[in-house]
């Protein structure tokens, strides 16, 4: 049986391009298009929708509660967010009513990639599963405003390095943690950075959106120390994580933006277990002594969901690319994706097993998955280059 989709947005030119863009997938999906919130409503009062699509800023009934609607009545059905509004109030405020936030404009690549995800048939089982632990946790990171206020300057394509710079140099704290990973080894700059200009100029403004965002959020738990668990070990090895993933990713000859998603990605895959260790102390110090099978299996008895899953959520809501998102919640069950290509997924996952030594996690390659995308044979290069970082210290 065909999904049906239903898409909600107050422009008409907006729902005249999405109409346009998926004409090709009209064999694999319904869909409908409502022009605002009442009309939407009287559509999912009429049928199942098994996903929706809104817009969040429309006049009368907003895209929030669309979803609230939505969510109390048709709770199975997976809710997106399509908007071009991206701010920490906006994430917080979604939190328990979307899955997924996706920013304006949207590629057709990433919405149709998007679609396809949230559209199998585990993808709503589990996310509920997620939404349901998330929503009882009280200290959640906030997205940093200077990443929105940076994402929003980017947007502008007269914009300098020099004026990114100076925006982030307003926060000294923020400078100084930023010129201390750009500086270290490894990033292997020729000459050290001295100003958050520089460090763009150096490494690029998609690497330096990742460092500032990894280390804002982490820095929100700075000081909050778990029994088996600290931010701050956990901000260095996520740092390992990402720069191995993107030197995984051009050693296979990825684009720049697997490479640069890559990076993002392995810079924020312990978000999750961040959040729970910080919320749920108790709890965390029961993984150690659970009977389950492995760390992973583990997570899910104690916790209902997995650290890498709650991380996704989260980031999804937060706008981050799907595949960065995909690259975090699957980090430890790759072969859970469609897509068969080499992406920032596979790149973070060989990365995090690489690196894990003692850390809680499931420190072990998907061959299958690998073999599927014929470089599992790829191993002691890998192998080398985890070396060759695990050998340099860290600052």
């Amino acid at each position: 049986m065909k999904k049906r989709l239903l898409f909600v947005d107050d422009e008409p030119m907006v729902l005249q391009g999405l109409q346009r863009l998926l004409r090709p997938l009209r064999e694999e999906w319904e869909m409908e298009f409502a022009g605002s919130g009442a009309s939407a409503l009287a559509h999912t009062a009429a049928a199942h929708y098994d996903v929706v699509i809104t817009d969040m800023m429309m006049p009368g009934r907003d895209g929030a509660e669309f979803l609230a609607r939505v969510r109390e009545h048709s709770p199975k059905t997976v809710r997106l967010i399509l908007s071009g509004h991206t701010s920490p109030e906006l994430s917080m405020k979604c939190v328990g009513l979307a899955h997924q936030f996706l920013s304006k404009p949207c590629d057709a690549g990433t919405l149709r990639a998007t679609l396809a995800r949230v559209t199998q048939d585990s993808f709503a089982e589990g996310s509920a599963r997620i939404m349901e632990l998330v929503v009882q946790l009280e200290d959640l990171p906030s997205l940093p405003s200077i990443f929105c206020e940076i994402v929003r300057l980017l947007k502008n394509p007269e914009a300098s390095l020099e004026e990114a710079g100076a925006l982030i140099a307003r926060d000294i704290a923020l400078t100084a943690k930023l010129l201390k990973i750009v500086n270290s080894s490894f990033f292997g700059l020729a000459q050290r950075a001295s100003r958050p200009a520089e460090a763009a100029a150096y490494l690029g403004l998609e690497t330096l959106k990742a460092i500032i965002l990894a280390t804002s959020v982490f820095g929100q738990f700075e000081g909050k120390e778990t029994p088996g668990f600290s931010p701050t070990d956990a901000a260095e090895h996520s740092q390992r994580v990402g720069t191995l993933a993107r030197a995984l990713a051009r050693a296979e000859g990825a684009s720049r933006t697997v490479c640069d998603e890559a990076l993002t990605a392995g810079f924020l895959h312990e978000v999750g277990t961040l959040i729970l260790a910080s919320n749920l102390p108790e709890d965390f110090q029961r993984l150690a002594r659970s009977a389950a099978g492995t760390p992973l299996e583990a997570e899910r008895e104690v916790f209902g969901a997995t650290h890498a899953e709650v991380g996704g959520y989260l980031l999804g809501l937060w706008g981050l690319p799907p595949p960065v998102v995909e690259a975090i919640s699957q980090h430890h069950a790759p072969g859970a994706t469609p897509n068969p290509n080499f992406s920032a997924l596979t790149a973070v996952h060989i990365a995090s097993v690489l690196l894990a030594g003692d850390a809680p996690a499931a420190a072990t390659l998907d061959l299958d998955y690998l073999s599927r995308l014929g470089i599992a044979e790829h191993r002691p290069a890998w192998d080398a280059a985890a070396d060759e970082l695990l050998a340099a210290p860290a600052h």
